[in-house]
């Protein structure tokens, strides 16, 4: 059931009434972007669309393990926040019977304001900074993922990219969870088998505003209790096999103004690749800000794994037009369509930071009218002038934390947390011993 501007507890009850909903999951995204949240019976929901959680959750690492950081020092006496549910997202859960599911936001119990650690509230921010000068943003997350088997095992050796053959075997999965995703509301628009062994991609349509980053969050919860209860796991882990290819997740991402013209597309730059200065202004920012975005865009020490050259994954800071082996694709087929692809972003990250910072650093650059670094043709690897990203996590962290934009954008207190939260992951790799290690070493000395 698509979304309805406005909605009330009275019009939810009525929805939840028609569709037999016992059930409703109210969940909020940690700062992981991993869903968090409760059940709460239909009644309880009805009282208020509302409960109350440790606000620690907001700087917990993956596993949920608590380590001190600012947000949540160990003096700190781990006090709640109130979890809110956003009614306009109420909708009917399209993976299981008798239930509905709805996206919260976090509030802190003191102010009533959203609390300093909300990504979604950071979001929601910047579209109403884009509302205020009149633009409507329209965006459209494109993510991968992997298959495997009840035991954890590749479904797959082979790379069948765009194999008919082989969607077709896996259509029983693959098409539960098409189905799933149109049930809850979610337009999907096509599924493949993509480039690496076991990976698939799944295609949503674009929305304006929060809607699709809503959705996405939506979406990997969806296709990962579908693979399940078909037998399968589904992981949008970067790159979970080794020698496999990684996991990306593109934004695609227009502005439309109160004329419904896409912004991008006004034709105001002649001779130049790109049709609006609004888009080269746009697309300048984002190559400007793109190493203080980085550990947003690939937040585990997995996700730089999948940044190689040749592999679809950039690893430049570059734009191109229609060029896959760039960092910002701007594709401009026609006026609805013009709109720029960003594909620095892995499949783990967490979607909600990374469009708000993509919006900020397009909306500085817009402001700056920032000068457009030469567009990228043919193999950009081959071009030693343009800037590398960050090899590692430890450096994308380090320039995040140092950055004045990334605390312009998401504030002191959510860089400092998430920069504590980073180093607690990498002080947790560095002390594992892999297997590699001891397969490489063990017999040997």
């Amino acid at each position: 059931m698509a979304n309805e501007p406005g909605r009330n507890l009275d019009e939810c009850a009525r929805i939840a009434e028609s569709a037999g909903v016992h059930t409703v999951i109210c969940l909020f995204t940690d700062t992981w972007g991993v869903p968090r949240g409760k059940h709460l019976p239909i009644r309880q929901f009805l009282r208020g669309g509302r409960f109350t959680t440790a606000a620690v959750a907001l700087s917990w690492n993956p596993r949920s393990d608590v380590q001190p950081t600012p947000w949540a020092e160990m003096d700190s006496e781990f006090k709640d926040m109130a979890v809110v549910a956003d009614l306009d997202t109420f909708r009917i859960a399209g993976w299981t019977e008798g239930t509905a599911v709805v996206v919260c936001d976090t509030v802190d119990l003191e102010t009533g304001e959203p609390t300093a650690m909300d990504a979604r509230a950071m979001l929601k921010r910047t579209l109403r900074e884009y509302a205020e000068l009149g633009m409507t943003v329209n965006q459209a997350p494109e993510l991968e993922f992997h298959l495997f088997g009840a035991d954890w095992k590749p479904i797959s050796d082979k790379s069948l990219c765009y194999s008919v053959d082989r969607a077709d075997e896996l259509d029983t999965v693959l098409g539960a969870i098409r189905g799933a995703l149109l049930r809850t509301g979610i337009d999907c628009e096509a599924s493949n088998v993509e480039y690496g062994p076991s990976q698939i991609e799944i295609n949503l349509r674009y929305a304006a505003g929060i809607t699709s980053i809503d959705e996405t969050v939506l979406f990997r919860l969806i296709t990962r209790a579908v693979a399940r209860r078909h037998g399968y796991h589904a992981t949008f882990m970067v790159k979970p096999i080794n020698g496999g290819a990684g996991s990306g997740m593109h934004i695609h991402q227009s502005l439309v103004d109160t004329q419904g013209r896409n912004v991008f597309a006004v034709p105001d730059s002649p001779g130049h690749a790109l049709p609006s200065k609004a888009m080269q202004g746009y697309v300048a920012g984002l190559l400007r800000r793109q190493l203080d975005l980085q550990v947003l865009a690939m937040p585990t020490v997995t996700a730089y794994r999948r940044a190689e050259d040749y592999s679809f994954s950039p690893t430049q800071v570059c734009w191109g037009m229609d060029n896959r082996l760039v960092g910002v694709r701007c594709l401009t087929p026609d006026e609805p369509g013009t709109r720029v692809e960003v594909r620095w972003g892995a499949a783990d990250a967490n979607p909600y930071l990374l469009a708000h910072g993509y919006l900020q650093a397009g909306l500085e650059g817009m402001r700056d009218n920032a000068p457009l670094q030469p567009v990228s043709t043919g193999d950009p690897h081959a071009d030693t002038a343009l800037p590398r990203l960050a090899p590692s996590l430890d450096k994308a962290v380090e320039a995040f934390h140092g950055s004045e934009f990334a605390r312009r954008a998401y504030g002191d207190m959510f860089v400092d947390t998430f920069t504590v939260m980073q180093r607690n992951e990498l002080a947790a790799f560095g002390a594992h011993i892999t297997d590699w290690e001891f397969a490489r070493y063990a017999d040997i000395f």
